[in-house]
């Protein structure tokens, strides 16, 4: 659940005042605090919100969502909304990307979390809130008819007013705290202490220190580390630039300092309701001095009790009084030195958008005077081109003819190709088949030779056999002889000579057959012989046939190699004479197209000079509004004359006033008298301190809103240098441009190259069209930011002027409110070291470092790598791409 910003208007006390004085309406019963707007809980808003669902884009622009989700142009979750008018950035597409589809203007991309489920009022959307109308004027006679009863009963109740305000004050101060709280971010713009402007870097625990800690890089060397403490880094900056802060001393002042604005001017507004006049203190000090004039009716004060109130009342009336007078002089003289500030950053911006455009006529002059050459030249081109066309075609008819008597050598060249072909195929057959011959008698050659050694082995062995048989029977007839021999000695026994013949006979069948055998082998061997040598023979004549099948087709391959040879040549030659065709054919086109080139270069020349009379007809306009803004600021000038004159005014009745104040406390009556009234203007004096430094507060703020301003212009100064880069840029194309036209003027002289620069040509001049398009829409929408602040202004010097005729009317119902509003100065406490009345948080000595040590905090990355930059935050840390600023698109 949100709560209402603090108005700075404390609310009214709850015990009533006595019926003798009329009440006043204070400002917050006079008025109703605005219902704060219905937001998501969620701080991305992506959860609570739905395409097609009706959203306020800040509370003030109605619109649909059509798109929830991360982009490609920035990180993060990004809502796509097409509003009700025509007040958008975009028609659904960003770089060239779509992300839904919308009219052009209605488009506008922003954070869930700047969305509303409705509508906030006007005052609180634009930063501040609803100023009520104070009554309660009071008449004299009513005062002075006041009782002595009434008024003890009055003084005995402020007490109790006073800390039921303070507290409420307290409760609002601490809701507040606790909202800014839940909005910083990392990388936001934050206020340390209200005078120290930096952007968030780290944010949670530390180890140096119990509690929710803040670490802010400093936009100057007001820190004390550079994002270490005690040897632990946090985030990483330059030495003196980083601080660490507890996160309720620190606020979020937004960019570009809209919300730093809204603040200083709604606390403007409130501390203005809240002095009182000097009319007003009068006449208070007018109503005590008649009241206290009285005697009381219980008869409870003096004579000369009621002459020292008399007297307590007519000082502490010119103190007030004093005291009012030098508020309003310090606001009227910060009010006028922000509002110089403002006019002069206003008419140097101008002076210098009017340079810039002067620049931008001249440059756009030299254009279009180059472009009318670049036609001259382009003319000419074309007429060599003309008659480059006449000899090409000349040349076209040769090459035709040509062509056709190649075509005709390659078609004979093709049909002796394939005769020789089949012919090589036939010998090829025929080849193989005495290969696979030759194979198979080999074979069969030596299948014989095997047979044949086998043959003559067993005959060999045969023979030996034989051998030994005859050997055998030679011993068997020497053992026959020599046994008849004994047989005439020793009669042999029958069954010894049966067995002997039986041997013999067995003997000599063994021999028979072995002979008849030996000569069937010998007859096998013969044959063998002679199918050997008819073999041989056959492979003989096979080999001669092998060699002049293989010279056949050695001389078939050597013809067929002239032949590919020849057809090759023939397919080259036609392919240069297709190419020399198609080149004719595409520089006929590029003729054609130098043609229109001319044509549309020419169109667009008259563009430019359309648009050259376009950008003096804004250059006047231009003018006049800077001549309407220096009327304007010498007006504010006389005005701040006239400031200077009344405040000095001012300045000598205040030093009247402290002649009288002096004069009134150095003549007391009595001891007592002076140390209840030493007592009360030590008091006095106290409450005055406290009133300096909320001054100073402010101050603070109000610096802070100028450094969020200066922040401003150096960005704009940065567009304006990368207006001068891109102008550098643009003559730099422009001298390229020259170079390559006079390339082109080359190759055309040299007989080629023509039609590839024209097409260069315009690209070139299409891209410098867009390129001076892009120029001029850059300066609309610098002539709608001055005219947007020319308007601001005028609203602020019309505000100054009413400041100047209202006074001081309208704060006479606050005259008490300044009494209720003081209390003691906070004491000094540390976070860090859980000390009081030493040192604040941000003179911490533990997160200080010292400058003659080396700092640890070295960049430990390489020095080749660079460090990203924000251009929106103006801070090291992350790119402009990542921002986490409020941003749309």
């Amino acid at each position: 659940m949100s709560t209402g910003k603090p108005s700075g208007i404390k609310p009214p006390s709850k015990i009533t005042r006595p019926t003798g004085l009329p009440t006043r309406t204070s400002p917050s019963s006079a008025a109703p605090k605005p219902v704060p707007p219905e937001k998501s809980p969620n701080q991305d808003g992506a959860v609570d919100y739905q395409v097609g669902e009706k959203v306020w884009v800040n509370g003030n622009k109605p619109g649909y969502v059509h798109f929830l989700g991360e982009t490609q142009f920035a990180p993060g979750q990004w809502a796509g909304i097409v509003l009700e008018e025509a007040i958008g950035k975009n028609d659904g597409s960003v770089a060239g990307v779509r992300y839904f589809q919308c009219k052009d203007g209605h488009g506008i991309f922003t954070r869930p979390s700047k969305l509303f489920k409705t509508a906030m009022p006007e005052q609180e959307a634009n930063g501040g809130q609803a100023n009520s109308t104070e009554t309660g004027a009071n008449s004299p006679s009513s005062a002075t008819a006041v009782g002595p009863e009434a008024t003890k009963g009055n003084c005995s109740k402020t007490p109790l007013s006073r800390t039921q305000t303070g507290s409420g004050s307290n409760i609002s101060e601490t809701d507040s705290a606790k909202k800014s709280r839940r909005e910083l971010r990392l990388g936001d713009r934050v206020l340390v202490g209200g005078t120290k402007a930096g952007v968030v870097r780290f944010m949670g625990e530390a180890e140096f220190a119990k509690g929710e800690w803040c670490g802010v890089e400093l936009d100057e060397p007001l820190g004390k580390n550079d994002g270490a403490v005690a040897g632990t880094r946090y985030f990483q900056c330059l030495p003196r630039y980083g601080l660490f802060a507890p996160v309720h001393k620190v606020t979020r002042i937004g960019f570009p300092s809209t919300l730093a604005k809204a603040k200083a001017s709604s606390r403007r507004r409130s501390t203005m309701k809240r002095s009182p006049s000097a009319s007003s203190m009068s006449s208070l000090s007018s109503v005590a001095s008649s009241v206290s004039g009285k005697p009381s009716r219980a008869g409870l004060l003096t004579e000369t009790s009621s002459r020292y109130a008399r007297k307590i009342s007519g000082t502490t009336a010119l103190q007030e009084a004093l005291k009012e007078k030098q508020q309003h002089i310090e606001q009227l003289l910060a009010e006028r030195d922000m509002e110089r500030g403002e006019v002069a950053k206003a008419t140097s911006h101008a002076g210098e958008v009017q340079q810039e455009l002067s620049l931008l006529t001249k440059v756009q002059e030299q254009y279009a005077m180059e472009m009318e050459a670049k036609l001259d030249q382009l003319r000419k081109l074309v007429e060599t081109a003309d008659r480059d066309k006449v000899e090409l075609l000349n040349q076209l008819e040769d090459e035709k003819r040509k062509v056709e008597d190649l075509q005709f050598t390659v078609e004979e060249a093709c049909i002796t190709k394939g005769d020789l072909e089949t012919q090589s195929k036939l010998e090829h057959a025929h080849i193989k088949e005495l290969e696979q011959s030759l194979l198979f008698e080999k074979t069969k050659a030596e299948k014989l030779q095997r047979d044949l050694e086998d043959t003559r082995v067993a005959t060999v062995s045969e023979r030996s056999r034989i051998m030994e048989l005859e050997r055998e029977v030679a011993e068997l007839q020497l053992r026959l002889r020599s046994s008849q021999q004994r047989e005439g000695a020793v009669t042999l026994s029958p069954e010894e000579l049966s067995n002997l013949k039986a041997r013999a006979q067995t003997q000599e069948k063994k021999i028979s057959e072995l002979s008849v055998d030996l000569d069937s082998r010998q007859k096998q061997l013969r044959s063998v012989e002679e199918d050997k040598n008819s073999l041989e023979q056959q492979l003989i004549s096979l080999r001669q046939k092998l060699e002049a099948a293989e010279e056949v087709n050695s001389r078939t391959t050597q013809t067929t190699q002239e032949l590919e040879k020849r057809l090759e040549q023939a397919v080259v030659e036609r392919e240069a004479l297709r190419e020399e065709r198609q080149s004719k054919a595409e520089l006929q086109e590029r003729l054609t197209q130098a043609a229109e080139l001319s044509d549309r270069t020419a169109h667009s020349l008259d563009q430019l000079t359309n648009e050259k009379t376009e950008l003096e007809a804004q250059l006047e306009s231009l003018k006049q509004q800077n001549s309407k803004i220096q009327e304007e600021l010498s007006l504010s000038q006389e005005r701040s004359r006239s400031e200077i004159q009344r405040i000095g005014h001012l300045c000598k009745e205040i030093e009247e006033l402290k002649l009288a104040s002096q004069k009134s406390q150095h003549q007391p009556d009595m001891k007592d008298r002076e140390t209840l009234s030493n007592q009360e203007s030590g008091e006095e004096r106290n409450f005055q301190k406290t009133d300096k430094d909320k001054e100073l507060e402010t101050l603070r703020n109000e610096i802070a809103v100028l450094r969020g301003e200066n922040a401003m212009a150096k960005t704009l100064q940065a567009a304006v240098e990368t207006l001068e880069s891109d102008k550098a840029q643009l003559q730099g194309r422009v001298t390229s441009l020259e170079q390559r036209l006079l390339g082109r003027q080359a190759s055309v002289d040299g007989d080629s190259g023509v039609p590839s620069s024209g097409d260069t040509a315009l690209d070139q001049l299409r891209e410098e069209k867009e390129f001076a398009e892009g120029q001029i829409n850059f300066l609309n929408s610098v002539i709608v930011d001055l005219q947007r602040k020319n308007e601001e202004l005028k609203v602020k010097l019309k505000k100054m002027a009413l400041a100047e005729f209202n006074g001081n009317d309208g704060t006479d119902g606050l005259e008490d409110s300044g009494s209720k509003d003081r209390k003691a100065p906070p004491r000094l406490f540390c976070d860090i070291c859980d000390c009081f009345d030493l040192h604040d948080t941000e003179d911490c000595p533990t997160q200080a470092q010292s400058p003659d040590s080396v700092p640890h905090s070295s960049f430990k990355g390489k020095p080749a790598n660079q460090r990203p930059y924000c251009d929106i935050c103006e801070a090291f840390g992350h790119s402009t791409d990542s921002c986490q600023d409020d941003q749309t698109f």
